[in-house]
């Protein structure tokens, strides 16, 4: 009966294949003009919802002293 083990270095074959795919999407995302144009848009995205995000309290803020104004 004999065991062979491998080096072991700390990373499973699963763990090595999670941080090849991460390192292929950070490499996307900083250097390919299509994953830039990307980020540009989420960032754009990301401003649209602060905005609508903002409006829907201000509307909702509103809408609730009508409320408690009708309440007394």
């Amino acid at each position: 009966f004999v065991v062979v083990t491998q080096a072991d270095d700390g990373l499973t074959s699963t763990s090595r294949s999670v941080m090849k795919m991460i390192g292929e999407a950070k490499y996307f995302f900083e250097r390919d003009p299509l994953g830039q144009k990307v980020v540009d848009l989420l960032k754009e995205l990301e401003e649209v919802f602060q905005l609508l995000r903002k409006k829907l309290r201000t509307a909702l803020k509103s809408h609730l002293r009508e409320l408690v104004a009708e309440g007394k």
